[in-house]
């Protein structure tokens, strides 16, 4: 067996773990603000919860999709000056940019953690769970992009999304 293809088995699990996670979130979070639209305007009914609940899993939706958006290279970004640069450099600098996001995710991971550990022991007002489970979105989603990036370097992704073309599905 291949190292690219235990690698490429691991990479598929990875790419469609967040992104399964990321649709369960959305999927939670309009489930919880259509049950407060219809129990407010229909039964007139307010859930103290619901609000609270849906900005949490917002917070985690966002956090593994920046993961998934980083896989399939659909982060904004600025490119006019890396466009600019001859052809030779700009894999060197897409290599730099790595390396930077790579530090960048490590640090949001630890102080992620950090925070969770140290400052997550109160409760939420609503749904009395500790804040450590909310701050604990950020180091999860920092190690999801760190994860992913590492991926970015070694394989293409299962998805190619063209802003020109439908989305077509990457064939081995």
């Amino acid at each position: 067996m291949t190292s690219r293809g235990w690698i490429g088995r691991l990479d598929r699990f990875f790419q469609l773990l967040f992104s399964n996670l990321v649709v369960l979130s959305l999927v939670i979070m309009v489930a919880v603000v259509l049950t407060l639209v219809i129990g407010r305007s229909v039964f007139g009914i307010a859930f103290f919860w619901g609000e609270e609940l849906a900005r949490y899993t917002m917070i985690f939706m966002a956090f593994l999709g920046g993961a998934v958006a980083l896989r399939t290279d659909q982060h904004p970004r600025l490119t006019i000056f890396t466009d600019m640069l001859p052809a030779a450099a700009q894999p060197w600098i897409a290599r730099l940019l790595a390396a930077l996001m790579a530090a960048t995710f490590a640090v949001l991971f630890w102080q992620g953690l950090d925070v969770a550990l140290h400052d997550g022991r109160m409760r939420t007002p609503a749904l009395r769970i500790q804040y450590f489970w909310i701050f604990l979105a950020v180091p999860i989603g920092a190690a999801a992009m760190l994860i992913m990036l590492a991926f970015k370097q070694l394989q293409p992704p299962l998805v190619d999304l063209d802003e020109q073309a439908d989305v077509k599905e990457v064939t081995e």
